[in-house]
C-alpha cells in the first residue's frame, strides 16, 4: 500500500547526472511495508521548462505523487512476477 498522496516528504539531497538531476526525498513515517526513500529525476527537458520556484515545486510534487501511486501498483503486481498467463 502506498503512502497517502499528501504525505510529508523531506528533501535531503540531490545528484547531478548525465540526464538531469536526481532529487532524494525521505518519508519520516513510511509505515509497514513501505519505503522511506524516494528518488525522482528532473530531466534536462523538465529543467528547461522551469522559470519559477512554484513551477519547480509543482513539477516535483507531480513526480513524487506518481512514485507514490506506482508503489501501490507495484505491491499488487509483485505476486504475479514469474507467473504465466493464458490469454
Amino acid at each position: 500500500m502506498p503512502l497517502a498522496t499528501n504525505a510529508t516528504m523531506t528533501f535531503t539531497d540531490y545528484e547531478t547526472g548525465d540526464e538531469g538531476i536526481t532529487l532524494h526525498f525521505v518519508s519520516p513515517n513510511p509505515g509497514p511495508g513501505q519505503v522511506s526513500d524516494y528518488f525522482i529525476l528532473l530531466t534536462d527537458a523538465d529543467l528547461a521548462t522551469i522559470t519559477t520556484q512554484l513551477q519547480l515545486k509543482n513539477l516535483v510534487e507531480t513526480k513524487l505523487k506518481r512514485k507514490l501511486r506506482a508503489n501501490g501498483i507495484a505491491a499488487k503486481l509483485d505476486p504475479f512476477i514469474g507467473q504465466s498467463l493464458i490469454i
